[in-house]
């Protein structure tokens, strides 16, 4: 109230923003404080009434680029990567800083997803300011525009009768929530991306990506619904608008060993994406002799613990060599030579002859 007490915000200011004679004529003294005592409840009703229109502020700064750098502790925890962490880290620290979304490719188990779920969650850590939270989802076969973007749900009128209105879906929950209308910035990681129909899937949200402001088919309060990017608002979005704040990102995950049997992605998607390979170790290396294999083995099993003897490590890892050197594109990761370790391991403690247990854990 000091600028009002002080005549520094004049009458038809305050008429232009309430749209109102303020105050009615006659019903109040000036704002003023030439004398005392100063008249305070003209410019408390002022306030009161001002403050119906104000709208609060988002505590996430939804202009701002990107310019973080996440290092290898942020990044691979509990992973080990033999001669890959620097070449994706530096790839990943590109993609983000440039205004790209990620795509990890590889075959299973190699730790693509951990380090997807690695980068949202470090986001929302360090940068708080700009990151509200994250989100993983697996994409399915069966997903359609109903399932990222939204649609029509019925529920409960006032009058108690059903009435349909817009709940949005997976992707547009990370830019709103839809009961407070508070903003959000939630990276939202995406598992198996290509199980699902991506053109059909994204659709309005193709054009998003390319940094475009669009119109969906649908309204609320009998206003369009529009998904806008940060650069183009001019002061908060509104409540029939999804802002995309500069910062926010997608970060999927592709097995590239179904990767035949799956929907083909269009050009028009894998542009707006930087795709980084996470690779198994024998796609680095060749590891010809049995002194290379324990090495890589025991580099392994220094962060999985698995109290494997040198014997069973040796084993499992030349099933694994021979296994991704037998047909190209049909290699698997360590995550699951880790499960055939553990395996062979428990059956062994039974009793089990060592191939036996091994020949099981293949199967």
């Amino acid at each position: 109230t000091e600028h009002l007490t002080q005549n520094l915000f004049p009458e038809d200011k305050a008429d232009q923003i309430l749209a109102t004679d303020f105050p009615p004529s006659g019903k109040h003294k000036q704002i003023e404080s030439g004398s005392e005592p100063i008249e305070f409840e003209p410019a408390r009703e002022l306030v009161k009434r001002l403050a119906l229109s104000l709208t609060e502020a988002p505590n996430i700064n939804i202009h701002a680029s990107y310019t973080g750098i996440l290092d290898e502790n942020d990044l691979f925890d509990g992973l080990y990567l033999p001669r890959q962490k620097e070449d994706i880290r530096n790839q990943v620290n590109s993609a983000l800083r440039t205004g790209k979304h990620i795509i990890f490719t590889g075959p299973p188990g190699t730790g693509k997803t951990e380090i997807a779920s690695n980068v949202a969650k470090e986001l929302e850590r360090q940068y708080r300011w700009q990151f509200s939270g994250s989100q993983i989802t697996t994409a399915t076969s069966d997903w359609s525009t109903f399932d990222t973007l939204g649609g029509y749900m019925p529920e409960e009128g006032i009058d108690g009768g059903d009435q349909l209105s817009f709940n949005s879906g997976i992707l547009l929950n990370r830019l709103k929530n839809d009961y407070t209308m508070e903003q959000r910035n939630e990276p939202v990681v995406i598992d198996e991306l290509n199980r699902s129909n991506i053109d059909e899937a994204f659709g309005q949200l193709f054009t998003v990506l390319s940094g475009e402001s669009v119109q969906l088919q649908y309204t609320r309060d009998g206003q369009e619904l529009e998904i806008v990017t940060a650069g183009s608002l001019d002061g908060l979005p509104t409540a029939n608008q999804y802002a995309v704040p500069s910062s926010w990102r997608i970060l999927a995950t592709m097995n590239t060993f179904d990767k035949s049997s799956l929907y083909e992605m269009s050009y028009a998607f894998m542009r707006r994406f930087s795709f980084i390979s996470v690779n198994d170790p024998f796609q680095e290396e060749s590891y010809d002799t049995d002194s290379e294999l324990e090495d890589l083995m025991d580099g392994y099993d220094s962060e999985w613990k698995t109290g494997s003897s040198n014997q069973i490590k040796l084993s499992v890892g030349n099933v694994w060599k021979a296994t991704n050197q037998a047909v190209d594109n049909r290699s698997i990761g360590p995550a699951i030579v880790k499960d055939m370790l553990e395996g062979v391991n428990e059956m062994t403690g039974f009793g089990q002859d060592t191939d036996d247990a091994l020949t099981h854990a293949v199967m």
